[in-house]
C-alpha cells in the first residue's frame, strides 16, 4: 500500500470544498490531488497489531479491508469460536497474519447464523486509516471510496454532456457513478453486469451518490452488441482480471493458466465494445493488474484483430509503461502504491 489512501469527492466544486473543510475540522488530514480535482487522500501509516482477546478468522477479502481500517462484517467471518458481544477480538487471515483488533459487536451464534452487520468494530488496524465507509460523508454521498487509477481511467474516457456511454462491467458502479458526475449527470450512462444482485448493489451506490440519467442492465455484456441495438459514443471496458495490482494483498495464488484464461475473457469484452461504439467513438480499457498478457497483449489484439487505433491515455498520472514509447498508461505498485493499466482507442 502506498503512502496515500485516495477517495473521491462527489458533487459540484463548492460542495466538494465544503466536504474537505468539514473533514479537516474533525481532524482528518485531507490532501487534494494536483491533476484529478475530485481525488482526495489521507496519509497512510503502518503500525503493529498486537494480539488480544478472542482470535477471529476472516476471509482474505474481509481481512484486506480490515487491514485498511474497515470494520469486520459478519459475512467475512470464517471462525470466531467463543466470541461474545463486548469481548476484545483480534482479526487474522487464514495464514495467521494479524490485520486488526477491536471489540465484538455480536456473538459467535449471531455472526455465523445470520451473517449480517458488524461483527468486530475495529479500533486498531495494520494501516492506520479511519473507517470512511461508516462516516456521515460516505452515507450522504459526499465521498466514495475509489482508487486514484480508477478515477484516472474515467478522465481518460472524457465523458461529456449528451454522450451515450456504455460501461460493460459496471458493478459496483464506482466508475459508472464517476462518469455520471463528470458529465454533470447529463450523459446517458448504461451499465451492464450479468449478475442481478450486483446490478442492484450498483443501483444503491448510484442512488447514494445522487446519479441521474443512468440505466442498469443485468446481462452478459460480451453479447450486448448481439442482443441490444444500443450504439455508444464511448465505451468503458473494465473486466475481471487477476487483480495483481491491488494493494495491500495478503496472499496471491494466481497461476499462469488464470492469466491466459482471463486475457481471453477480456478480449471478448473488447470485441463487444468495438461493435457497440460508433465510428470515431472512444473505447477505454482498464484493469487493476500488471501482467503483459492482460495489458499490452490486449492492446495488440485490439489493434491487430479489431482494427482499433490506440491513442494517448491522458491525463498521464501513472509512472510509466514497459515501453517508453507506449501510448497506454501504467501504474507501478512500487512507485504509485497500486498496479493498474489504462489504454484508449478510437474506432476508425
Amino acid at each position: 500500500m502506498g503512502p496515500r489512501y485516495h477517495f473521491r469527492l462527489n458533487g459540484p466544486p463548492s460542495t466538494k470544498m465544503e466536504t474537505v473543510e468539514s473533514m479537516r475540522s474533525e481532524g482528518f488530514d485531507i490532501g487534494l490531488h494536483k491533476t484529478i480535482p475530485e481525488a482526495a487522500y489521507l496519509p497512510v501509516a503502518e503500525q503493529t497489531v498486537t494480539r488480544e482477546g478472542i482470535p477471529v478468522l476472516a476471509d482474505r477479502f474481509a481481512a484486506e479491508a480490515v487491514m485498511q481500517g474497515a470494520h469486520l462484517y459478519s459475512p467475512g467471518v470464517k471462525n470466531c469460536q467463543g466470541l461474545r458481544s463486548g469481548m476484545k477480538a483480534t482479526v487474522q487471515d487464514q495464514n495467521g497474519i494479524l490485520v486488526g483488533s477491536g471489540i465484538a459487536r455480536q456473538g459467535e451464534t449471531a455472526i455465523l447464523n445470520y451473517h449480517q452487520g458488524i461483527a468486530v468494530e475495529i479500533l486498531s488496524s495494520r494501516f492506520r486509516l479511519p473507517p470512511l465507509r461508516e462516516s456521515r460523508w460516505y452515507e450522504s454521498g459526499l465521498i466514495h471510496l475509489q482508487s486514484l487509477p480508477s478515477m484516472v481511467a474515467c478522465h481518460v474516457l472524457d465523458p461529456m454532456p449528451e454522450d451515450v456511454i456504455v460501461d460493460l462491467n459496471c458493478s459496483p458502479a464506482g466508475k459508472m457513478s464517476y462518469l455520471c458526475q463528470l458529465s454533470d449527470n447529463r450523459a446517458r450512462v448504461v451499465g451492464f453486469d450479468r449478475n442481478t444482485r450486483k446490478t442492484e448493489k450498483a443501483r444503491e451506490h448510484l442512488e447514494r451518490l445522487h446519479c441521474k440519467n443512468y440505466q442498469l442492465i443485468a446481462h452478459d455484456s460480451r453479447y450486448a452488441h448481439l442482443d441490444y441495438t444500443l450504439r455508444a459514443d464511448k465505451v468503458l471496458v473494465d473486466p475481471s482480471c487477476t487483480g495483481l495490482g491491488v494493494t495491500p494483498r495478503l496472499s496471491v495464488d494466481t497461476t499462469m493458466a488464470d492469466v491466459e484464461n482471463l486475457a481471453a475473457y477480456q478480449k471478448q469484452f473488447m470485441r463487444a465494445a468495438t461493435a457497440l461504439v460508433k465510428k470515431g467513438g472512444t473505447i477505454v480499457y482498464s484493469v487493476c493488474t500488471i501482467t503483459g498478457e492482460e495489458c499490452e497483449g490486449v492492446v495488440r489484439f485490439a489493434e491487430n484483430e479489431l482494427g482499433l487505433i490506440e491513442t494517448d491515455a491522458r491525463p498521464i498520472v501513472g509512472s510509466g509503461c514497459l515501453d517508453s514509447k507506449a501510448l497506454s498508461q501504467r501504474f507501478d505498485p512500487e512507485l504509485d502504491g497500486a498496479g493498474y493499466f489504462i489504454a484508449r482507442f478510437i474506432k476508425p
